[in-house]
């Protein structure tokens, strides 16, 4: 059955723009999709393009965004940001595209260590699916595009690089893609490191660190890169993390491995007054493929 778009519930219709939240019927909803990966639905918020409900025989491309650490699936509802997309794109800057953003609160958009919740999972093997299944989507490499800030820019690079036959293009603002290994870890701010112990393993010996590393990946299974869809990334360069140093080591990985990619610094730090400025131009880099 094709879903029809109504209103959010009010936790996250607080916050939305007039534009968005007046639109008839409103463009954005919550669903709770089922999943064999995790103990309960996954928590999933839909953005329709403008003519969603009336063009009822077009098919759209789809953004899949993955959310920041301190983030949910309803952030870019609740910035503006969403509405933002659907206004440029009602005027023409954007082509039309679904906006699929699911919930990865404390998870890295991974599989646990534990096994408990295995979210890189059901992003791959139900969530496509399950959109392809219940909305008018191109339901092909070339209709997706994923992209994610900071813990979710490397969820979405991570989904990318393993999954390559399911986006033609990927996107990450301020990710976290430095190495995951042991040391480096234990290194991280002491409010960052129980973010990713408690999902990748919080022992030496006993952590899927190594299985979840961007440049392990590539080094241990360098025939993904020839799947590779085309990598962007944007960082600023304050970024308190050293992202912008970190990006350029990764860039470095990309072009050895002949993966097509465009790496963007420029000033500005780790948060959402940066994020906000740059982000239309960062999906308007990502989504150009569908307007081909």
């Amino acid at each position: 059955m094709r879903r029809a778009f109504r209103a959010l519930p009010a936790v996250l219709t607080f916050g939305l723009s007039a534009a968005l939240a007046a639109a008839p019927p409103s463009l954005a909803r919550l669903e709770h999709v089922p999943t064999a990966h995790a103990p309960k639905p996954m928590r999933v918020v839909f953005v329709a393009p403008p003519g969603y409900a009336e063009e009822k025989e077009r098919r759209y491309p789809v953004l899949y965004f993955l959310h920041d650490a301190g983030g949910d699936e309803s952030v870019l509802v609740r910035t503006g940001i969403a509405a933002d997309l659907v206004a440029r794109m009602a005027r023409k800057e954007l082509p039309p595209f679904l906006l699929v953003a699911p919930r990865g609160v404390g998870t890295w958009f991974v599989d646990a260590y534990d096994g408990a919740t295995r979210m890189a999972t059901f992003l791959a093997d139900e969530l496509v699916p399950y959109v392809d299944l219940h909305y008018r989507t191109i339901a092909s490499r070339e209709g997706r595009v994923v992209a994610g800030i900071s813990m979710g820019g490397y969820g979405a690079l991570r989904w990318a690089l393993t999954r390559g036959e399911t986006f033609i293009e990927a996107g990450g603002l301020s990710p976290a893609v430095q190495q995951l290994e042991w040391r480096g870890v234990m290194a991280l701010p002491f409010f960052v490191r129980p973010s990713v112990t408690n999902v990748l393993g919080s022992h030496e010996l006993r952590n899927n660190l190594r299985q979840n590393d961007l440049y392990d990946l590539l080094l241990t299974r360098p025939s993904l890169a020839k799947g590779a869809p085309r990598i962007h990334v944007r960082t600023g360069t304050e970024d308190r993390y050293r992202i912008g140093e970190v990006a350029t080591v990764f860039k470095r990985t990309l072009d050895a491995y002949g993966i097509p990619n465009e790496l963007i610094l420029e000033k500005g730090i780790h948060d959402w007054d940066y994020w906000k400025r740059v982000f239309p131009d960062f999906v308007t880099s990502l989504v150009g493929s569908f307007g081909s």
